[in-house]
């Protein structure tokens, strides 16, 4: 067997929305994990082109690699620690698209209710955005696992 075995099968999912609300309201009912979102009078609504949500997506991509490789490098502890112990993962992606940022968080939401973790990646470029999030990908899961969840959202098409 080799390293990237147990990835076999599993698949990283990254949902990436066509335009984001900036400043979005962010409401968190006591007791309840799900999230609710709003406008405020000043959200405004920023159409993302095709090449920044690609590079969205390469961000958050980029996390999961990075969380996947500190996972690998804290299991080695007290070993010699270099490019053959630490193995480049090869897993699937699939990038959904979503609509905006209010279906990102409905997303969100039906994630975190399943349990699947997840990363979400937040630009923070002042002239454009106020922190908010453009971006999220699963941890390497079964397309089983987000059925009813991920796949009612269309393949990202970058149009």
């Amino acid at each position: 067997m080799t390293k990237t075995d147990k990835f076999l099968g599993l698949r990283v999912y990254v949902v990436v929305p066509g335009t984001v609300q900036t400043p979005i309201k962010i409401i968190k009912n006591p007791g309840v994990k799900r999230l609710t979102a709003g406008r405020f009078e000043n959200t405004r609504d920023i159409v993302q082109p095709a090449g920044r949500q690609a590079m969205q997506v390469g961000h958050v991509r980029g996390m999961v690699e990075h969380h996947l490789i500190l996972s690998d490098i804290a299991k080695l502890r007290g070993k010699k620690i270099n490019a053959s112990t630490v193995p480049y993962h090869a897993i699937t992606g699939i990038v959904k698209a979503c609509r905006d940022s209010f279906e990102l968080i409905h997303v969100r939401n039906m994630l975190e209710a399943a349990g699947i973790k997840f990363f979400e990646f937040e630009d923070t470029q002042e002239d454009l955005y106020e922190d908010v999030v453009t971006a999220l990908a699963t941890e390497p899961v079964t397309p089983f696992a987000v059925a009813g969840i991920l796949d009612y959202l269309p393949l990202w098409t970058g149009k």
